[in-house]
């Protein structure tokens, strides 16, 4: 059930926008991309400034892909979602969930988490510049992780649309993640239990931007840093600090020094928290991240709760992934899959034809023959507007099904019926003919979404 609307003029009033650049025409941007999920009621964060920002408009934009990854493998191009088809539609280029592999603490073997993978939406984008859909590369990892933790953690890959490479944490198991970039640079990921929203994790990393931020968090969730923020410029007051239970930095020296573990106490709602903090100070500024999870119970979690928390001490906040190797020159470097999964993250929803349906355009060209999707919509007309993929091995095989395409068109028909004209797309080696429904009021519905994935398909490196 959703919520009322939320009176933003009020909440901005309070923490933790409360004196923040966070306005609240920003803040109507963003809730005009939420999708009617019920959303959790944001939780208070002394000094959060952009992180803040973060943490209160994440978007649900998770997505599961395809296939099992181990350790140095590469995801096949994007990570196709596990479909949601309707009726008994299957989507074409759809498989199995990912998992990827962790040695296991016993030295049996590997554990096999479920891998999510979820794209972060831009708080600042204005839909011209080419999408990026090359998931990062997986490194091999090291990191053990006990066997009987299997049904109770998950990995979560992040990655950007304006730029390659990503991140990677852990989370409880079936959580579903959303990401974020703010305006400032600063980003960040927050999961949420489908089966208590009340659980939730968050993630938050400064990017070196906001030193005030920065400096007001290192302040507060570090054991004798509040004096030191003070004489920054940013006092850290007792009616701000959150209520430590307990607190304590990993080591005397080096990243140990500089990372720190607490326990919140319960709030109004009864829910635990616990996070980590990591930060470190260049000549450029100052970098702070941090992972705090909200549970009902840290006690009855607490193997998984260390585990997630030791995985974000270890690489001092979530390991950084590598950029994908270009694969844009290999034959069927790009599949249905590769589309689905590109057209679905741009908020297409796509399910295929249904068994014994008959496709609305089965012809072969350029020795071809089509994956049809249908676009599923609830201002469609009685036509339901559909797709007609072809996949080639290369742009001039395309090119060639492009002319064929034309060719079968444009030839004579006797049967004097009404001669529909679809919108053709080419990019790398795929054609997309886009059959509108002909809504006078929204005929071109998807042309610029199904042209930007392409051009990002097209030309991946920029």
């Amino acid at each position: 059930m959703n919520k009322p609307s939320t009176d933003w003029e009020k909440q901005l009033a309070s923490k933790p926008f409360k004196g923040n650049h966070f306005t609240p025409q920003m803040q109507q941007d963003v809730e005009q991309r939420v999708n009617s999920r019920q959303r959790r009621r944001p939780r208070t964060w002394t000094f959060a400034g952009a992180l803040g920002l973060v943490l209160a408009v994440a978007l649900f934009i998770g997505y599961t892909g395809i296939g099992r990854i181990s350790g140095g493998q590469n995801l096949p191009g994007l990570a196709a979602p596990s479909p949601s088809a309707t009726g008994n539609g299957t989507l074409p280029g759809s498989d199995a969930a990912l998992t990827l592999a962790f040695p296991s603490t016993d030295g049996s073997g590997e554990v096999e988490l479920p891998l999510q993978v979820t794209r972060a939406v831009l708080h600042v984008d204005d839909g011209t510049h080419p999408v990026n859909t090359r998931v990062p590369e997986l490194p091999q990892m090291s990191f053990p992780i006990a066997g009987e933790l299997a049904d109770q953690l998950e990995a979560v890959l992040v990655y950007r649309p304006d730029m390659e490479g990503g991140y990677l944490l852990l989370a409880p198991a079936g959580w579903q993640a959303s990401a974020l970039v703010g305006a400032n640079g600063s980003y960040g990921v927050t999961l949420q239990n489908p089966d208590d929203p009340g659980e939730t994790l968050h993630y938050t990393d400064n990017a070196w931007g906001c030193a005030g931020c920065a400096i007001g968090s290192i302040g507060t969730y570090f054991p004798g840093k509040a004096a030191w923020a003070e004489e920054q410029g940013f006092a850290v007051s007792d009616a701000d600090s959150p209520e430590f239970v307990e607190r304590y930095v990993l080591g005397t020296a080096g990243t140990g020094a500089r990372t720190v573990r607490y326990t919140l106490a319960a709030d109004a709602e009864g829910y635990e928290a616990s996070g980590s903090a990591y930060y470190e100070e260049g000549e450029w500024g100052y970098l702070h991240r941090q992972l705090e999870i909200r549970l009902t119970s840290i006690l009855k979690q607490q193997q998984m709760l260390d585990t997630i928390m030791s995985f974000f001490a270890e690489n001092q906040g979530p390991p950084r992934l590598p950029p994908a190797e270009s694969k844009s020159t290999e034959p069927n470097a790009y599949t249905i899959g590769t589309l689905v999964t590109a057209l679905q993250e741009q908020g297409m929803k796509l399910s295929g034809v249904k068994a014994g349906e008959e496709q609305l355009f089965q012809k072969k060209l350029n020795g071809v023959w089509p994956d049809e999707l249908i676009i599923d919509r609830t201002d469609s007309p009685s036509r339901p507007e559909r797709l007609s993929v072809y996949t080639y091995a290369d742009q001039t095989e395309t090119a060639a099904g492009l002319d064929a395409l034309k060719l079968e068109i444009n030839r004579t028909t006797y049967d004097g019926g009404a001669r529909i004209y679809p919108h053709v797309f080419r990019g790398a080696n795929l054609l997309v003919v886009y059959w509108t429904g002909g809504d006078s009021e929204v005929p071109f519905h998807y042309d610029k979404t199904i042209k930007q994935v392409l051009l990002a398909l097209e030309h991946p490196e920029e």
